[in-house]
């Protein structure tokens, strides 16, 4: 099956997580390219604007698990230039 830009793996595009755990901007600072946004509400984290490709994401998720936290939701933006 052939795959466009839009559905390769290397394909950058942007994410947003939302978790339950306990993170601080230090994270975001040292695992996630600048332009990356936390948004901290009690236990309930949202990570925005995260312009990663499948292999970035994956490493962020296992560097969040490994923090304890788990994730809520994953959405990826529809209309992202890759």
């Amino acid at each position: 099956m052939p795959t466009t830009s839009n559905t390769h793996p290397d394909a950058i595009r942007t994410y947003t997580l939302t978790l339950n755990g306990e993170l601080d901007a230090d994270f975001v600072a040292a695992y996630c390219p600048p332009e990356t946004t936390l948004m901290i509400e009690g236990q309930t984290l949202t990570i925005s604007n995260l312009r990663v490709d499948q292999s970035g994401l994956l490493g962020i998720i296992r560097s969040l698990h490994n923090l304890g936290c788990i994730l809520v939701s994953l959405s990826t933006h529809r209309g992202e230039k890759s």
